[in-house]
């Protein structure tokens, strides 16, 4: 018998596989209900809509790139590094994804799930490195929930800019101010 996470399980593959070949505006809960020969009602009975199809599989996508980063971040011995490091890595990240190509509709609603579920994920890890530079003595941060809020902001405008001009360079003036924020 089919269990709940596996019928949620083939409706997110279903939908990636859709969503990469087709794009979010011509993937449709119809056509991935008909290929899985279940009804609409059951898909909508785990997500409430394609965005939340988008979201789920975008916020899987991110916490993977996340724990890839982790990995390849911990060669590094100070946090500051580690976080100056991990900014390269977003940014280099964002950029291919940019230069894949996007419609402006695509772009549009790609960019807006794509932001919060990549944000959600890189916080976690900005948050783990924070928080062992202030052990570490290395920051003297009062807040650092507040911290991040900062960071979150510089992140998102910068990666706003080079979404207009993926060429822009933009890390040294992030790294500059994400370390001022920690010291």
């Amino acid at each position: 018998m089919e269990t709940e996470k596996s019928k949620k399980d083939q409706i997110v593959k279903t939908f990636e596989k859709h969503f990469k070949h087709f794009g979010f505006k011509k993937t449709s809960v119809d056509d991935i209900a008909s290929e899985l020969k279940m009804s609409k009602k059951t898909i909508y009975k785990f997500f409430s809509s394609k965005e939340k199809i988008f979201y789920f599989v975008v916020s899987k996508i991110a916490r993977k790139f996340s724990n890839d980063m982790a990995k390849k971040l911990v060669k590094y011995d100070m946090q500051e590094e580690k976080i100056k490091q991990l900014i390269y890595m977003i940014f280099n990240e964002t950029r291919k994804w940019l230069k894949s190509g996007n419609d402006a509709f695509e772009f549009k609603y790609k960019y807006e799930i794509s932001e919060l579920a990549f944000k959600e994920a890189y916080n976690e890890l900005f948050m783990q490195l924070i928080q062992k530079g202030i052990e570490n003595s290395e920051f003297s941060v009062p807040n650092p929930d507040l911290s991040i809020r900062f960071i979150n902001g510089i992140m998102s405008e910068s990666i706003r800019l080079i979404s207009v001009n993926p060429e822009l360079k933009v890390e040294n003036e992030v790294v500059n101010s994400v370390v001022k924020i920690l010291k």
